[in-house]
């Protein structure tokens, strides 16, 4: 008898043992199981987050840039340029600084000669405006209640409703 209850002790012994394997393997199945659904998540999210743009760039296409863009890129690259070029030249940190001055200073000039340009032709185009203005008042006036902006062209106490010098 004792071989019996060796036997059905071994037996129980491997029932309990392949109980226990079979419970760490389906907590592997599971936690694996999770995993895959967590990289198929991320890989589903990745492609949803993908754009137009990333594909054209992928192919080596892009869409088209404003001109304003690509001259703000241009003058961007052009003022980097120049800032290595000037520090990388064989010049003294003196002389570079004082050369770095004198630019600006003649930037400075320049912009200040465009802005007084500016202004100039700003005044010539109001003062042809203004003359415009009063040249029309003054044909109008001819004609009372005919201007050509439907507004009456007589002067009261002798001076016009709008001044415009």
């Amino acid at each position: 008898m004792t071989k019996l209850n060796d036997a059905v002790g071994t037996a129980k012994v491997v029932y309990e043992t392949a109980k226990d394997g079979a419970g760490v393997a389906a907590v592997g199945a599971k936690t694996t199981a999770l995993d895959v659904a967590k990289a198929v998540a991320g890989v589903a999210a990745t492609i949803g987050a993908i754009g137009f743009d990333d594909v054209l760039g992928w192919v080596g296409l892009a869409r088209k840039r404003s001109p304003f863009s690509t001259l703000a890129i241009l003058g961007a690259g052009i003022v980097v340029g120049a800032g290595v070029a000037m520090l990388l030249s064989p010049t003294s940190g003196e002389a570079l600084r004082r050369d770095i001055l004198n630019r600006l200073d003649g930037m400075k000039r320049q912009a200040g000669r465009g802005l007084d340009q500016a202004e100039r032709k700003v005044q010539e185009k109001v003062s042809g405006a203004v003359d415009a203005v009063k040249g029309a008042g003054s044909s109008s006036e001819a004609a009372p209640g005919n201007s050509m902006y439907g507004l009456e062209g007589g002067r009261q106490g002798g001076e016009s409703g709008h001044h415009l010098s």
